[in-house]
């Protein structure tokens, strides 16, 4: 058992020590150099979560740009220390994320948003179809606007807006609300978004398939 806990140990002090001379420049150019190199990147990298938006736009302009939807930013937050869970309850999170938007938008001076049914059915959409792209063009290679025009939405709109974002599950749902809203508010497009004067409804979509949390946030402004 000492013999094994030396072994560890030594193991752990080579792994240090390696990563130390990788990441300085005294073997570079070396064939040991390499070795090391290779042997790092093999090694997992930390989890991440991943915003993403698309600016608004009215309905006019989405007609318009159907074969093509755009993004202008992403942001990526590191994290550690993940853990697995199997069930989480998507109504916390969708009450938080709401309660936090409003908190930001009272503080900068604009009305809420009010929680509307339609969003919300398109916002469900489209968190469950970012698992499978997690962009603002659909799986099925239409524009993200589109979803609104689904049979079972049917929301007709002035002005429209969408923030995505997705992450590793790693805490309870309320503290994951959190950590995925901070990310969307340190985003420049996403916060624009977010405190828009002449936004007045929202839905929150929220997608969990075991592994990663999917969060949408869908604005509009009725006709």
């Amino acid at each position: 058992m000492r013999k094994f806990f030396s072994y560890s140990l030594m193991l752990v002090i080579l792994i240090s020590f390696g990563y130390w001379l990788g990441s300085s420049t005294i073997l570079e150019g070396t064939k040991i150099s390499d070795t090391i190199s290779q042997f790092v990147d093999k090694l997992p990298s930390n989890e991440r979560v991943i915003v993403e938006e698309v600016p608004n736009t009215s309905e006019q302009e989405q007609e318009q740009e159907q074969e093509q939807a755009t993004s202008e930013s992403s942001t990526i937050i590191s994290t550690n220390d993940l853990t697995d869970t199997d069930e989480i309850d998507v109504a916390v999170v969708e009450n938080r994320v709401l309660e936090l938007l409003n908190n930001l938008r009272k503080e900068v001076g604009v009305s809420p948003v009010s929680s509307n049914d339609q969003l919300k059915k398109a916002a469900n959409i489209r968190a469950i179809e970012t698992e499978e792209s997690f962009s603002h063009t659909r799986p099925d290679g239409r524009a993200t606007f589109t979803v609104l025009e689904e049979p079972d939405v049917d929301y007709s709109y002035q002005l429209a807006g969408e923030n995505l974002a997705m992450g590793t599950y790693y805490l309870a749902e309320k503290e994951m609300a959190e950590w995925l809203f901070k990310g969307l508010k340190e985003s420049p497009g996403h916060y624009e978004n977010m405190v828009k004067k002449d936004f007045e409804e929202v839905g929150i979509g929220v997608h969990y398939n075991g592994e990663n949390l999917y969060v949408v946030q869908l604005f509009g402004t009725p006709r």
